[in-house]
């Protein structure tokens, strides 16, 4: 493709960026700086990025983007923190709702790009079993964060349909790994590298009701790979995008240098090839 639109120059969108120069397209990366600051995205201007400000919320951010007609839009902005939802919810909803709203309106006056959103496994919930595919039913939200990637995939489905854009939708997992953009807020990291960190500190791992709790991880690279190759249209599409499932307390084990117990309740069905794997990032 020969030029990206990506809507967050973030942890995933960075590591994207690098990937889709690598393979000759214009990248432009469009953040409101909110929980990155721009100086971290200096040498992927030096490899020919461009850099906007922008903000989701903003309708004329989002037409004066999307007008230039991307051949591909990644939306991965979005505030994806479930105590930061709780602690500011009004810009949650407006940056998560409002603003995947507006993208679809964008993308659908523009006509001529297709849309891929980062989506998440939390869509499905929890008490799951068995092999959980794109099939599976939304489950039960417990925070704003989590709840409003139902809305956002409900509503770009909605105007993708009216509108007639192509629209892939990509449910990614716990997301680990180097990045040129990293949170050092313990509220904004996953956990597998918060886990990573405590350990090499030496520093209590948190195992909320004992860890049995299973999740879904990619390492970022593999992330960004899926994004980047994964087929767009025609019409919607989903994807789960987990390289493994295991449980918190497998993520502790590994991060301490001990045996997980390898028994997670339930596995993603993920239609990609990865490359990396968790125990070899832990060890």
């Amino acid at each position: 493709m020969s030029s990206i639109l990506i809507l967050g120059a973030g942890y995933v969108g960075a590591v994207l960026a690098e990937l889709a120069l690598e393979e000759g397209a214009d990248v432009c990366l469009a953040d409101n700086w909110y929980a990155v600051q721009r100086s971290q995205l200096t040498d992927l201007e030096s490899a020919g990025a461009r850099v906007e400000t922008a903000d989701l919320r903003s309708a004329e951010d989002m037409a004066r983007l999307l007008g230039e007609s991307p051949e591909r839009v990644y939306l991965l902005a979005a505030q994806a923190s479930r105590p930061i939802s709780e602690r500011d919810p009004d810009y949650t909803e407006e940056t998560n709702l409002t603003g995947a709203r507006r993208v679809a309106e964008g993308v659908a006056e523009a006509g001529d790009s297709s849309l891929v959103y980062a989506s998440s496994l939390n869509v499905y919930g929890r008490d799951l079993s068995g092999e959980v595919d794109v099939d599976h039913p939304y489950g039960p939200q417990g925070d704003l964060a989590h709840l409003s990637k139902v809305y956002a995939e409900l509503c770009l489905r909605m105007y993708a349909e009216r509108a007639g854009f192509d629209l892939a939708l990509l449910r990614l997992g716990i997301v680990y790994g180097p990045s040129p953009v990293e949170h050092t807020d313990p509220g904004r990291q996953t956990v597998v590298d918060k886990f990573r960190r405590l350990a090499e500190a030496g520093e209590e791992l948190p195992l909320d009701d004992g860890g049995a709790a299973t999740i879904g991880v990619v390492h970022v690279k593999d992330a960004a790979r899926a994004l980047w190759e994964s087929p767009v249209g025609p019409g919607v599409s989903a994807a789960n995008v987990a390289a493994e499932s295991v449980t918190v307390g497998d993520v502790a084990a590994l991060a301490q240098g001990s045996e997980p117990d390898g028994k997670p309740a339930f596995s993603f069905h993920s239609p990609f090839q990865y490359e990396h794997r968790l125990a070899e990032y832990l060890k």
